[in-house]
């Protein structure tokens, strides 16, 4: 864009910034909450199940922007509902909402500060729609407390996950080294599910920087997609950079999946490329409790899928929501995470002989229906 230098518009300028000072920002995104794009991101910053004024949300091309604070978009502050909107082109991003003092979005995470990693991510923008996206924001933890460590040759990672400042038993704690895979592949290390006293240790860790999960899900299980009465938290502070020799001590705030933020969860939020159908058991009832799934890889049920649908209604109807069109391969189980077992409900798309669909972008995908029967020993 071209710089307009005369006097009289840098007086001009000079009186926008210090009448209206939601028009500046300090990072490297453009504030946006109403361009003409006809895309992007809307839906509500909540604390505790109530909106967070002044919230901003962030929306980043590459988990390494993230990283680098680098947002291709910031959104205008939240309203006093804790609503806001952010215009986007058409893409995936990496989002998540902060609310600091003024002028602090870019610097570390400080006592009083409200942080949301968008447990969905990445999201998906679509032409000339607004995805929804919502996010439940917790207070900013404590700095890293350092301990030392009785073994010299490397570190370890201890501490307590927290639901409203109490204790949360039952929650799987995880470490990531690859961020590839969105936080959701092959862990480096999983913990086991924290006690009364919400506490997880992972020791004899090598000196690399470690993203830390925490996730509770009702059914108890330690892999699947989070829905309503779930937990989840990606640490405020994240990474934490391990030291030889020392011991860091973190507090995981986790929120709760309440029922608002379910549906405005962008995992099961509509894109203008579906694959819809139902999920059949032998006899052609609907199937119940079970998910469909879309792999980018025909060996499917080893491995993260490309995409995932909601639980399927009372008829067995599903839909898979794609950031774009290309080849998948389609299948349903009831489980989520490393080899089909047994007992679970587990089937694929027998339409074509490996399991595959060619969908264009843009394109809705109907009758796809698959048959599903339990695995037996």
């Amino acid at each position: 864009m071209k710089r307009i230098r005369p006097l009289p518009c840098i007086l001009l300028f000079l009186f926008a910034f210090a009448f209206f000072p939601s028009l500046s920002h300090a990072g490297t995104g453009k504030e946006s909450g109403g361009s003409p794009s006809g895309s992007g991101l809307e839906g509500k910053v909540t604390v505790d199940g109530e909106g967070l004024p002044g919230a901003k949300v962030f929306a980043y091309p590459a988990f390494g922007d993230f990283l680098e604070n680098k947002p291709a978009g910031v959104s205008l502050p939240a309203d006093g509902g804790g609503r806001y909107r952010l215009d986007l082109s058409p893409g995936v991003y990496y989002v998540m909402a902060k609310k600091t003092a003024p002028g602090k979005e870019n610097a570390p995470l400080s006592a009083g500060d409200y942080f949301s990693y968008q447990g969905s991510n990445p999201v998906t923008v679509s032409a000339g729609k607004y995805a929804r996206a919502g996010f439940s924001a917790v207070k900013a933890p404590p700095d890293i407390a350092w301990e030392v460590y009785e073994s010299g040759s490397d570190g370890a990672i201890t501490g307590v996950v927290l639901y409203n400042g109490t204790p949360l038993e039952g929650v799987y704690v995880t470490l990531y080294v690859d961020t590839a895979e969105d936080l959701r592949g092959v862990a480096y290390a999983n913990s086991m599910p924290t006690g009364k006293n919400g506490v997880f240790r992972f020791a004899g860790l090598p000196e690399l920087e470690y993203f830390v999960v925490a996730r509770k899900r009702a059914s108890g299980k330690g892999a699947g997609p989070l829905g309503e009465g779930d937990y989840f938290s990606f640490y405020p502070r994240n990474p934490v950079q391990v030291r030889q020799g020392k011991t860091a001590k973190i507090e995981v705030p986790v929120v709760s999946k309440a029922s608002e933020a379910v549906m405005e969860d962008s995992l099961f939020g509509a894109t203008a490329t579906r694959i819809t159908g139902k999920a059949l058991d032998r006899e052609g009832n609907p199937a119940k409790g079970v998910y469909a799934f879309a792999y980018l890889d025909k060996v499917m049920g080893h491995q993260r899928p490309e995409a995932i649908s909601a639980l399927v209604d009372g008829e067995g109807r599903y839909v898979i929501s794609l950031a774009k069109g290309g080849t998948y391969y389609v299948g349903a189980r009831s489980a989520y995470g490393d080899t089909p077992s047994i007992g679970e409900w587990y089937g694929r798309w027998d339409g074509t002989g490996d399991h595959s669909v060619k969908i264009e972008t843009g394109q809705v995908l109907d009758g796809i229906n698959i048959t599903v029967e339990r695995i037996l020993p």
